[in-house]
């Protein structure tokens, strides 16, 4: 208040300076009041502008509550005797309740299966369910948003993901649940997993591990058929002793011919079993000439050496050796691994950096750790420098994705979870880059996304490719991915792919970007890049693309689609089978060509358990102060929902600041009080 007195009052004393005080100015007593008030008031506010004083003010507003409607749209719903109500009324009843609501509340609709987007049609046919990420995104995108209940319509199967039961007392909405699907337990042999390589080596043997599941069939046999290219290999039965079973199979199949070989798996299906797409499984494995050698190198035994080992290890020949070990010739390796390579005191430091310079042609994936000592390291290679930091010790390092990367394909979930990632272990330390790297996982440090590489690769001035890890710890991503999604494919599509990365040839001029592996309900997207003989990204030329099934030899052919300087394709339809693949591209005189191969395999993960979990919507509904409702009950949960006398709107109060030099009208009121002042003064001739 004391900026506003001392305005006022040097306002009155400059005005009675002007006119109460000087004797020589003459305008009759009118007159003079309405100068002198004219001048206060224009002093006042200069000498507030000068001080700059905030106003303040509050806005009040009326916050509806939110009504959030999750539908579950993957398969298994359809799989069931109710399926044609599903696919045909079921729909009006959600648009009903969803119209009934809209009455009261502000109404957020989303779908949810293979990805969570807003809902427009159910059509039942994602092949996944993941309730947890469904609950996530709703709890984040609705923080401190006025949400009164979370109605979640599904039937509880989940098969990716983490159950989505964990942790959800501490859920910030009530969810009010509708069990959907058929919870009769009927009679059912089913393939829970099926664990295998995809490639193998030729004349050798390779394991097939299968476990199979059976409900409410207690007294039946399980007969297992194994068929190999269309020929049975082994049946094996035996007796089913409960109504909630599960056995494991092991299985040993020759691979005696380079090809692929058509593998199926069936289990007999017996009387009064009304689902039978659960119990057969197809696949493709590989057989190849050569498989790939990757050597092991590291100070000591460390976690991150078997995890990389039990994951590379399905398509790559793994050796390791250890800091006292003599180093073998590498050009019997394809690739060299170095963990913690070079280290303090290391005696052989010569020896492998000789065998190096020997075999420029060799790549080399670096993980750089604690033991790493850093000059050795900057002495062995070029294209990256580090140095320690000033302070002593481990700094945490989480990884997040680079959008921008772009040497090969990430599947979405990759992209998505890897965030989730526990931190690598790095020495505190400085680093510059010294060769042009892509940067495939970025560091979060404390939170704060950087942009420095995690996991990056490059090509160095001998032609070398290398990809460097800047920290240890990689086996705690693997056990993260394997608690919260139930498999380690997340992380083995990362080191899989990178590895693979690493055995491309260099400075290919066309380079096509697909997947191993495709489900035969999901798009098949391809990418490629295409350089001009002066290294430059082009899409001036048409790129076409002929597609072969190995088995039946039915032909595909597309044409890419051109975007920015790259191609892109998408392809929906194909048959499951083992695919070999060129594109081809002519630019002037030469033409560019690019071979692969990829597999389409049956969808099966929404057909291996269809009995809805009644007994997870109800936890979850009673676990947040929410109900359950079956899905004839939805006029009942539109009645509980309007009835709740939590689900209010709220009174929000929002207080604003604002300057006074921002207020465009104080320019206009001083203007307007110093132009009337002096054109009173001039009209009774003063100055």
């Amino acid at each position: 208040m004391w900026i506003y007195v001392i305005a006022i009052l040097t306002g009155l004393c400059f005005a009675a300076l002007l006119y109460a005080f000087n004797k020589k100015q003459h305008y009759g007593k009118v007159l003079t009041a309405i100068l002198f008030i004219l001048r206060s008031v224009t002093v006042a506010l200069l000498v507030l502008i000068l001080f700059n004083p905030y106003f303040k003010s509050k806005v009040s507003e009326v916050e509806p509550a939110t009504i959030i409607i999750a539908q579950d749209n993957s398969a298994s719903l359809v799989m069931t005797k109710d399926s044609t109500f599903y696919k045909d009324g079921y729909p009006l009843s959600v648009d009903t309740l969803i119209e009934r609501l809209e009455n009261d509340f502000t109404v957020d609709k989303y779908l949810f299966g293979n990805e969570i987007k807003e809902l427009d049609t159910i059509d039942f046919q994602d092949y996944h369910t993941d309730i947890s990420e469904m609950l996530n995104y709703i709890k984040k995108s609705y923080y401190k948003k006025n949400v009164g209940a979370v109605i979640l319509l599904s039937d509880g199967i989940c098969n990716k993901s983490y159950v989505p039961e964990q942790n959800i007392e501490s859920y910030p909405f009530p969810i009010y649940t509708v069990t959907l699907g058929d919870t009769t337990n009927y009679p059912d042999f089913y393939i829970k997993d099926l664990f295998y390589n995809k490639t193998t080596p030729a004349n050798s043997v390779f394991p097939l591990r299968l476990v199979a599941n059976a409900n409410n069939c207690r007294g039946e046999i399980m007969r297992i058929e194994l068929m190999v290219d269309n020929v049975s290999v082994d049946v094996v039965e035996i007796p089913v002793n409960s109504n909630r079973f599960s056995h494991t199979f092991d299985f040993n199949i020759d691979s005696e011919e380079e090809g692929v070989k058509q593998i199926d798996i069936r289990i007999k299906t017996i009387e009064n079993e009304t689902v039978t797409a659960n119990n057969g499984k197809r696949i493709f494995v590989e057989v190849v000439d050569k498989q790939y050698k990757v050597l092991f190198y590291a100070k000591s035994p460390h976690p991150d050496l078997g995890s990389l080992k039990n994951t590379l290890g399905d398509n790559f020949e793994i050796e390791t050796i250890f800091f006292d070990d003599e180093i073998p010739d590498l050009r019997n390796y394809d690739v060299l691994l170095l963990h913690q390579i070079p280290y303090a005191g290391m005696h052989n430091y010569n020896t492998l950096k000789s065998r190096l310079n020997e075999n420029k042609e060799i790549p080399v994936f670096y993980i750089v750790g604690e033991s790493t000592d850093f000059e050795s390291f900057n002495d062995i290679q070029k294209s990256m420098t580090i140095n320690r930091g000033a302070v002593n010790g481990v700094l945490d390092v989480k990884p997040y994705y680079n959008p921008n990367f772009g040497l090969f394909n990430v599947d979405d979930d990759v992209e998505k979870f890897v965030g989730e990632f526990p931190p690598l272990a790095l020495p505190h330390s400085e680093f510059s880059l010294n060769a042009n790297h892509d940067i495939l996982l970025q560091m979060n440090i404390r939170d704060v996304l950087t942009q420095y590489p995690l996991l990056s690769f490059c090509t160095d001035s001998d032609g070398r490719k290398n990809a460097y890890l800047l920290g240890t710890g990689v086996w705690r991503w693997k056990l993260n991915d394997f608690y919260k999604h139930k498999d380690n494919d997340n992380f083995e599509e990362l080191f899989t792919k990178s590895v693979k990365y690493l055995l491309t040839e260099k400075d290919k001029e066309l380079v096509v970007n697909y997947e191993e592996d495709y489900l035969n309900n999901e798009p098949i997207l391809f990418t490629a890049d295409l350089k001009n003989p002066s290294q430059e990204l082009t899409n001036e030329p048409d790129l076409r693309i002929r597609i072969i099934n190995k088995h039946s030899k039915d032909v595909f052919e597309y044409d890419f689609m051109k975007k920015d300087m790259s191609y892109y394709l998408n392809i929906n339809g194909l048959p499951e089978g083992v695919y070999d693949f060129t594109a081809k591209a002519e630019f002037g005189e030469k033409t560019y060509l690019e071979n692969g191969s990829f597999s389409v395999t049956n969808v099966g993960a929404e057909a291996q358990d269809i009995v809805a979990n009644s007994q997870r919507m109800k936890l979850l509904s009673s676990l947040t102060g929410g109900m359950n409702f079956q899905v004839n009950e939805l006029n009942i949960l539109a009645d509980a929902v309007e009835n709740d006398e939590r689900i209010t709107s709220i009174l929000r109060e929002e207080t604003n600041y604002k300057d006074l030099i921002n207020l465009k009208s104080i320019f206009f009121i001083v203007l307007s009080l110093v132009s009337i002042e002096w054109i009173l003064r001039k009209m009774f001739g003063t100055y």
